[in-house]
């Protein structure tokens, strides 16, 4: 009987790829060091230009504003929130499973997998670092601190790390719409600028790590699929 379970258990697992595994080929790790030192050479050269605009950048939106405009932001901005997401890639996963498409379902998997990471590592920045929003900068209250009290979480910006990270797990499986993907985690990036929620290097920052944790996740190898 044990036995048996075991079997059932182990073919599961290979169905649905929920064997993971480190990625194994040479090849593979040497060329994605290569790009992760160029990715990271060029993410280092411009985070002190991102911090430099912050002020000029808010300033150019706040003086162009659009009422219109900053209202649909203010509801295209929740395509960004955790749980959204997190809903977006249960149905995903409920889609793949019910059509039988473990490519979906796998995609799903991950992005979850991608969502609550990132969701963890978000929150600990942010009150690790404690940096004002900008509606408290505008109070003067502009100093960087451990701190739990609210709105000293503007770094960096969840909504910005949660969609890049499903973007890059999405865009790993389906490259073809990877310009879609990444084009509604863009748009959610600019809707935390445009509403003042957040300055443009915590969204930089946070679309970085997001993308990161995106690649780390889809990377997790979960068997082969079988259709």
């Amino acid at each position: 009987m044990k036995r048996s379970n075991a079997v059932r258990f182990i073919s599961c697992e290979r169905k649905w790829g929920l064997m993971i595994n480190p990625i194994s080929d040479s090849a593979d790790r040497l060329r994605m060091s290569r790009t992760g030192l160029i990715w990271t050479a060029m993410i280092v050269a411009l985070l002190p230009l991102v911090f430099l605009e912050d002020g000029p950048i808010r300033t150019l939106l706040k003086d162009h504003r659009i009422h219109f405009l900053f209202k649909l932001m203010h509801i295209l901005t929740w395509l960004g929130v955790g749980w959204v997401l997190a809903a977006i890639a249960a149905v995903l996963l409920g889609i793949g499973y019910l059509r039988g498409n473990f490519k979906l379902a796998k995609a799903a998997v991950l992005s979850l997998i991608a969502l609550a990471v990132s969701g963890l590592a978000v929150q600990t920045i942010k009150h690790l670092i404690g940096r004002p929003r900008p509606r408290l900068a505008d109070q003067g209250i502009v100093g960087w601190g451990s701190s739990l009290q609210s709105g000293h979480d503007s770094f960096p910006s969840g909504h910005a790390l949660s969609s890049f990270a499903m973007a890059a797990v999405l865009s790993s499986f389906y490259p073809a719409g990877q310009w879609i993907w990444y084009s509604l985690a863009v748009l959610v990036a600019i809707t935390r600028i445009y509403i003042d929620a957040h300055f443009a290097s915590d969204v930089f920052v946070g679309a970085v790590l997001g993308v990161l944790i995106g690649i780390w996740a889809s990377r997790l190898k979960l068997g082969y699929l079988k259709s």
